[in-house]
């Protein structure tokens, strides 16, 4: 991707600035570059830091999808309030020598109190006839006051739970959101798109017939994770509950209890290689005997077992781990809720208001 080096604007002059960067690309012959947006992604980074990493992320994401963007970079430890802006062109010539497609970037560094001041400026920027995605790029969304200024114009939020600072109380914000018929927007979460190749090689061990039957009889669960936020774990239990049909009765730190016998055991572990929070496995146990496993392993490959009565059988396959921006662009391609997420996280909810389990052996 070429990018137009990035202008420094008055933050009141953006509009006009970009008609300006478009008017330069201007070919000699007078032809101009085409201008191509498929969306408005507003992104929020909560300091200078993560805008960084932000802005790298956004580079390689308008490649695939044109677009009006706005990095919105929020530097509260600045004492002194004041809003910057600057104002990029990103674009990529056509396969096969065509026409070079440009979208636009604009992004906003809000110094300590003209933090508040955001809303005012982006929402003005939205282009019309576009959907429009707020991607949350760290942290609890529903805490911050800008938030609300800025859902009632967006209409899917793409929150990323691993980064949750307090990932129980964010969690029942995720939940309360999903619960209200009047929030304005759809919510994904990026840690569910990182559980999905873990999701479908679960639900691939038990698509033989003959292994079917025994999803009923699963009883006991331990899903292992690299050490650090518990997030991912959660939403893969509240996934697998969920699809089983599992009813909450009591909650323990690392524990979940349903009303049929059946429990949920998390377990941190080293993280090794991978990233803190993590999946690192699955194993289930039923009522008669049988076993199922997945399993991270080195060199981008998974394990699926299983033990069932005198079959023992193994299966490594190679796994695609996506980046974090391929998870973005996915959510990106669509529009419509998250029905399997959504009940993933009532489960969760009920679970946290479910009774505290008593002591003793599982």
């Amino acid at each position: 991707m070429a990018a137009v080096e990035s202008k420094q604007v008055d933050p009141s002059a953006i509009e006009r600035e970009l008609m300006a960067l478009w008017t330069a690309k201007s070919g000699p012959d007078g032809k101009a570059a085409m201008r191509a947006c498929l969306l408005n992604l507003l992104v929020f980074a909560p300091d200078v830091s993560a805008g960084e990493r932000a802005r790298q992320v956004m580079a390689d994401v308008l490649n695939r999808y044109p677009a009006r963007a706005v990095l919105m970079i929020a530097d509260r430890e600045a004492r002194a309030s004041s809003l910057e802006a600057g104002v990029t062109l990103n674009c990529e010539l056509r396969a096969g020598g065509g026409e070079e497609v440009c979208g636009e970037q604009v992004t906003l560094t809000a110094k300590g109190p003209a933090i508040l001041d955001l809303p005012g400026t982006v929402l003005p920027l939205l282009l019309p006839d576009v959907p429009v995605f707020l991607w949350w790029q760290a942290g609890n969304p529903f805490s911050h006051p800008i938030f609300d200024h800025l859902v009632r114009a967006v209409d899917r939020v793409i929150v990323d739970s691993l980064t949750f600072a307090e990932p129980l109380a964010s969690l029942a914000n995720v939940a309360q959101a999903l619960a209200n018929e009047r929030f304005p927007a759809a919510i994904v979460d990026l840690g569910w798109s990182r559980l999905s190749p873990w999701r479908v090689l679960t639900a691939q061990i038990f698509d033989p017939p003959t292994i079917r039957s025994h999803l009923a009889q699963l009883e006991r669960a331990r899903i292992t994770y690299a050490e650090g936020s518990p997030m991912l774990a959660w939403l893969f239990g509240g996934w697998l509950a969920s699809r089983l049909g599992w009813k909450p009765t009591h909650q323990a730190p690392g524990l979940m209890r349903f009303e049929g016998g059946q429990t949920i055991e998390f377990s941190p572990a080293p993280a090794g290689e991978v990233d803190p929070g993590y999946f690192l496995g699955l194993h289930l146990l039923t009522r008669d005997g049988a076993a199922f496993e997945v399993a991270r392993l080195p060199h981008a490959c998974a394990a699926t077992r299983l033990a069932v009565g005198d079959l023992k059988t193994e299966r490594v396959v190679p796994m695609h781990y996506e980046t974090l921006t391929e998870w973005l662009g996915r959510e990106l391609n669509r529009l419509s809720r998250t029905p399997l997420f959504e009940a993933a996280v009532r489960l969760l909810a009920q679970t946290r208001r479910a009774p505290a389990a008593p002591q003793g052996p599982m």
